[in-house]
């Protein structure tokens, strides 16, 4: 079952199909993967600090990316 949102404005989402799930995933995963029922994109939702953060599939790389990259050179200190 995909979780499902919608824009309402600017940037804000709101969910219309799956809260639950996508509650039990933050909690227990602390991401979820949501789709926009506009437009079919696949999105990336985050907890941080409390905030849930929703970021494009490719945003979402970069961070992961980039830290792996921050990680991999504090490892070597």
């Amino acid at each position: 079952m995909t979780i499902q949102v919608k824009r309402v404005s600017g940037t804000r989402l709101k969910v219309v199909s799956g809260q639950h799930r996508l509650s039990t995933q933050l909690a227990i995963n602390g991401k979820a993967d949501v789709q926009d029922i506009e437009t079919g994109e696949k999105l990336a939702a985050h907890r941080v600090d409390g905030e849930i953060v929703v970021l494009t599939s490719p945003a979402a790389a970069a961070a992961q990316s980039a830290a792996a990259a921050v990680i991999s050179k504090a490892a070597k200190l």
